[in-house]
């Protein structure tokens, strides 16, 4: 088999890892009520599940990465099939919210961590033209996951319940993510390439100008995911048409990827990442402002998922430009454990805002955040 080939096998590989471990996570906002109310609780306690879950996703893709850029990205996503299944299994069985915290968190938010910056930075390896097309492909099966996801899960649990729906996941977690693990390769080593290596990555300006920015966006980005769906019910939004909102997130990601991919490689990568950030603010706007009006939430939700492809398309291929592909798994997941702040400070601490003070003060607390982290965005190229 050509290398050409190959590397649009791998590509389909990675589409499909990033279909079923984000389609998987990004659906919790689903399982948030069901949980809460089969341990007799409010959302509060239970929302930090998904905060803590991310977390794990950020700091086991920054091991994961820089192990697959040593190792090779097979053994990883075996890991990670594993972890998945086993994590999914027993969270179906717990008798406790905090078993969840013990289980759920850890093993799921590992498993998505052991395959998303693994397989991008495999990936951006393969191509050294139409790389940004590749990129894009692969991050539709986050936003493909994201939009089928939660109209699935909502589907299952109103048949099934919460539990039955962690185990027929476990099912499909293990057979699609062992398949990929089969399907993917390392390309060859490519002479010449630009080899900084990681710990002079992580230690420019550049790097920790832009974690920086991204700590504060995260917020942003978490948030909407994590509570859409609630906030649309307590508007008295039907409970089929707030789960659609998540889904719709997923839908309009994968929409403006296959356009960015049809594109290819006429952005400037560094461009494109603040006109992600300026959307996602744009898109916070629409939900402060969204009171009951399931128009203004679509809207909302619509532009986040635009945001989050134009953002997150543009990540990989920032540093790939600035440090090259050698090292871009470990770059690429120790750059995303910025995320993970922000998602600790998204759901886990704006669940209880919203418990004492409502949804309008949690949001604003979230657009500021955002505006500090787009203007932090313009001085990078500076450096």
């Amino acid at each position: 088999m050509n290398n050409k080939r190959r590397s649009w096998i791998i590509t389909a590989a990675a589409f499909v890892a990033n279909f079923v471990t984000f389609g998987v996570l990004f659906s919790f906002g689903i399982f948030l009520t069901p949980i809460a109310d089969s341990f007799d609780t409010s959302t509060g306690p239970v929302a930090p599940l998904f905060s803590t879950a991310v977390c794990f996703y950020y700091l086991a893709g920054a091991v994961a990465g820089r192990f697959s850029d040593r190792v090779g990205v097979r053994p990883v996503i075996v890991a990670g099939a594993v972890l998945m299944t086993v994590g999914l299994t027993v969270s179906a069985l717990a008798s406790a919210l905090w078993h969840l915290y013990l289980v759920y968190a850890p093993l799921v938010g590992s498993a998505v961590g052991c395959c998303y910056p693994p397989m991008i930075g495999t990936v951006g390896r393969w191509f050294q033209e139409r790389r940004t097309t590749a990129i894009s492909l692969v991050l539709a099966g986050v936003g493909m996951g994201t939009f089928v996801g939660p109209i699935v899960s909502r589907a299952l649990i109103d048949s099934l319940g919460w539990r039955s729906t962690f185990g027929i996941y476990a099912v499909f977690s293990a057979v699609l993510l062992v398949a990929c693990a089969i399907a993917s390769d390392d390309p060859p080593a490519a002479p010449g390439a630009k080899q900084l290596g990681l710990s002079a990555i992580l230690r420019s300006r550049r790097f920790l100008m832009l974690y920086g920015a991204l700590v504060l966006g995260g917020p942003g980005f978490y948030a909407p995911l994590a509570f859409y769906n609630d906030h649309a019910a307590s508007q008295g939004i039907g409970s089929q048409a707030a789960a659609l909102l998540v889904g719709v997130v997923g839908a309009s990601s994968v929409i403006a990827r296959l356009v960015i991919s049809a594109l290819g490689d006429r952005f400037i990568p560094m461009r494109q990442y603040r006109l992600g950030q300026l959307l996602m603010l744009a898109c916070l706007i629409l939900w402060f402002s969204a009171g009951d009006s399931y128009l203004l939430f679509f809207a909302s939700a619509f532009l986040h998922g635009v945001s989050w492809a134009v953002w997150f398309t543009a990540a990989p291929n920032v540093l790939a430009v600035w440090f090259g592909v050698a090292d871009l798994g470990g770059a690429l997941g120790a750059f995303y454990t910025a995320l993970g702040f922000g998602a600790l400070a998204g759901p886990a601490v704006l669940g209880f805002v919203i418990d004492n003070s409502g949804y309008q003060t949690a949001i604003a607390l979230v657009i500021c955040s955002s505006v500090v982290a787009l203007l932090a965005c313009f001085f990078p190229d500076r450096l």
